[in-house]
């Protein structure tokens, strides 16, 4: 009964975030296509159009994606898609801040309420409700995986991973990144690994770990989309990988510092582990914006 649980838990988890982007892509219709071509027009434009427009998202790999998509179709040159994917890493930090929040008592009325607009609300506000929809059963999804998950820790196998993986922080990055390959979704990937550490399964130190790995195996899906387009479009692809491969390299020797400076700016550990994702993401784009010009130089020689 549990695995039922936890399957269907994660289904509803990766269908609530399905509905939550769709919802929102079609509520911004054709002008968000429009606003980003214009937004892109200088990188520091990009930049905030970037972090904008994933937060409206909810999906750095969608904009991502089309990212890539603009480049091949030569609508975007490469070098200003670039800020708009560091920008993408800061605005997908919105939805596990907002797993974070403990909002199982109303999530019913969320879901009814998004439901009851996609009925009988017209036009683009019934699409604004379906990702209200999304949104809700994405709680409610994180209430099933925690009661599916709640038996395993009994199971002598799951015992034995977790003895076994304990603080060895670059398994934690291995973890992180198939997992988040498999689910396409960094979001996804860290809301599990915010009730793994809520309920004590894994450390802070560890589940930090999960979360570098995750920014990486989030690149996953837009390598595919650029295998076959145009080297410019590569290029995109082959800055969003280095920027988080990069990223989780200079923040792994931090890992027990990093986990400390989070445990004393308090909250329940899904708020630290929320903190985290979004402090790598943070950072990383911060750091990177200004050596741009430096990696637009670097990519044209390692994708002639």
């Amino acid at each position: 009964m549990y695995l039922f649980t936890l399957v269907l838990g994660l289904v509803l988890l990766l269908g609530g975030m399905h509905l939550l982007r769709q919802g929102l892509q079609t509520f911004a219709g054709h002008g968000l296509r429009q606003a980003l071509l214009w937004m892109t027009e200088t990188p520091w434009k990009g930049f905030w159009s970037g972090s904008i427009s994933t937060a409206l998202l909810q999906s750095s790999t969608a904009l991502t994606v089309m990212a890539v998509s603009f480049v091949d179709a030569q609508l975007l040159p490469f070098e200003n898609a670039l800020a708009l994917v560091l920008g993408s890493n800061i605005g997908s930090t919105l939805t596990t801040q907002l797993l974070a929040f403990p909002l199982d008592q109303i999530t019913p009325y969320i879901m009814i309420l998004g439901a009851l607009g996609y009925l009988f609300l017209p036009n683009r506000g019934r699409f604004l409700s379906l990702s209200i929809l999304g949104l809700g059963i994405l709680f409610f999804s994180l209430t099933l995986l925690q009661a599916g998950m709640a038996p395993l820790a009994d199971l002598p196998s799951i015992q034995h991973f977790l003895r076994q993986l304990g603080d060895n922080h670059l398994q934690g990055v291995v973890a992180g990144t198939i997992l988040s390959a498999l689910l396409h979704s960094s979001s996804a990937t860290t809301g599990i690994v915010m009730l793994l550490a809520e309920d004590g399964w894994l450390t802070l130190p560890t589940a930090l770990a999960f979360i570098f790995g995750a920014n990486i195996g989030t690149c996953f899906t837009a390598v595919l989309a650029a295998l076959a387009s145009s080297r410019a479009a590569q290029r995109v692809a082959l800055f969003h990988v280095l920027l988080n491969v990069l990223g989780v390299l200079v923040f792994l020797p931090f890992v027990g510092p990093l986990a400390n400076g989070l445990t004393l700016m308090g909250g329940s550990l899904s708020r630290q582990v929320a903190n985290a994702h979004t402090l790598f993401n943070l950072i990383s784009s911060l750091l990177a914006f200004p050596l741009l010009p430096w990696a637009t130089r670097v990519l044209k020689k390692m994708l002639p």
